[in-house]
């Protein structure tokens, strides 16, 4: 698709989307629970927990949420926040030996690949103790887009700097969160970030024959599904809807995840959007019999 139709396309997805045209009656879901975090950071926040600290939560809970459900990592997460506060200090979590953590991150299912996992926990507090963007970040509430991804992707005294945020899709994914959670302002957060790659955006990336990817892994689509869409983002953009691949990110998570993912298990074209979005689908099934 080129990048002027694909702009149009962002513009209707972003128009059904924020004036609830996604129709969702022939689906048995429902969709109206808090995205993951939501409920544990507010309840943080009721009991006067700090901005940094609610920082400094989200970050060691992102590092985990890769290739699980997000939602019960979140809730281990506060649970083990409201046992073990001190676990989210980078300081204290220096004085502790490798072993107790690893314990603790597992009892309370926090870590899933428990080696892995406290490695990589104990890395991360290693790295905010060190000077660099992430830090000012946590400490200070403010920072830059492009410093930042290049901060989670440095390393330094042969160790990546911060496992598992370092990567295409919890890179941004985690700037995003701790923008939104931390309460931060990050300069560049509009037109540096790409959308975040799933398989359910990759779904709907596909579906909607933005790209056509299906032959590649997802590491090898993700660069291709991003060029795509910031060129339609940007399409649309200059036709007169404000949009950024930020905004556009929980619309074709939502477009894959209830509308593409649906139709795909039924075996059969049911549209989601009331607009003209799902007209051009590509999904290789039947149409129902009338």
């Amino acid at each position: 698709m080129d990048a002027a139709n694909a702009g149009r396309l962002v513009t209707m997805l972003v128009e059904d989307f924020s004036q609830q045209r996604f129709d969702l009656s022939a689906r048995d879901v429902v969709t109206d629970e808090p995205a993951p975090g939501v409920e544990e950071v507010e309840e943080m926040r009721e009991h006067g927990v700090s901005d940094r600290t609610v920082r400094l939560f989200s970050t060691f809970i992102m590092a985990m949420n890769y290739q699980r459900k997000s939602a019960p990592l979140w809730r281990n997460g506060h649970v083990l926040f409201k046992a073990r506060p001190d676990l989210y200090d980078p300081g204290y979590i220096s004085t502790l030996s490798h072993g107790s953590l690893r314990r603790t991150l597992a009892d309370f299912r926090v870590s899933q690949k428990h080696e892995r996992d406290t490695r990589a926990w104990n890395g991360i507090a290693q790295s905010l103790r060190e000077e660099g963007p992430v830090r000012r970040l946590i400490d200070e509430g403010a920072g830059d887009a492009t410093e930042l991804l290049g901060d989670l992707r440095s390393r330094g005294k042969g160790r990546n700097r911060f496992p598992h945020l370092r990567g295409a899709k919890l890179a941004p994914m985690w700037i995003r969160v701790v923008a939104e959670f931390g309460r931060v302002e990050i300069a560049g957060i509009d037109t540096v970030l790409p959308v975040a790659v799933d398989v359910h955006v990759r779904r709907a990336t596909e579906n909607l024959g933005v790209t056509d990817t299906r032959n590649l892994t997802l590491d090898k689509a993700t660069p291709e599904i991003q060029d795509a869409w910031r060129e339609a983002v940007m399409a649309a953009r200059e036709s007169g809807t404000y949009v950024t691949c930020s905004m556009l990110d929980p619309i074709l998570w939502y477009f894959g995840k209830y509308g593409c993912s649906h139709c795909e298990v039924v075996g059969r074209r049911i549209p989601i959007s009331l607009g003209r979005a799902c007209a051009g689908c590509r999904l290789p099934v039947k149409e129902e019999k009338q």
